[in-house]
């Protein structure tokens, strides 16, 4: 595949991670907006409410704050003479790296035989589209101080990924 082709698919995932991220935000928002007190519509609404809204902040800033970055990286890409900032070895880093978290991820869901087949694909597909869309912007970003803020993002979620797949489907306890 060519360069503008990589460039373009990674791209083209990190934005559809950042409408996600700003669609919960605004989700969180509605839902802080929207909770009444508890003497008008009941305790429960009031109580969930407020839940839902720090659940829907709390994947916003995990969905948009990585992907805003690779977006940034990739700023540029694309244009004549745009050549990759990082040495080769560091580009085939991120693209094992992501490769890695998104195998890693779809073996865990695949062993563990859970019911909840939707949330599992769900899981690897946010996995995959974080963690290779960042390792394309790592590895085609132009400039440099981008290229690592991107790579740096990889590795915070390739880390969350691994994290997320020990304690949820590999943790004893």
């Amino acid at each position: 595949m060519s360069q503008r082709v990589l460039v373009n698919a990674a791209r083209v995932v990190l934005v559809m991670l950042f409408v996600a991220g700003v669609a919960l935000l605004g989700l969180g928002v509605f839902a802080l907006l929207r909770s009444d007190t508890p003497e008008v519509n009941g305790w429960l609404r009031a109580i969930f409410g407020r839940v839902f809204a720090v659940v829907a902040f709390g994947m916003a800033a995990v969905l948009g704050i990585p992907s805003a970055v690779g977006v940034y990286a990739m700023a540029g890409a694309n244009k004549e003479g745009a050549t990759p900032a990082l040495s080769r070895n560091a580009r085939l880093a991120a693209g094992i790296a992501g490769s890695a978290a998104t195998a890693v991820t779809a073996l865990v869901v695949l062993a563990d035989g859970t019911i909840s087949t939707i949330l599992n694909l769900v899981l690897v597909a946010l996995v995959a589209m974080a963690a290779l869309g960042l390792a394309g912007a790592t590895a085609f970003a132009a400039r440099r101080g981008r290229a690592i803020a991107a790579g740096i993002a990889l590795a915070v979620v390739v880390a969350g990924a691994l994290w997320v797949c020990w304690r949820a489907f590999l943790s004893p306890a």
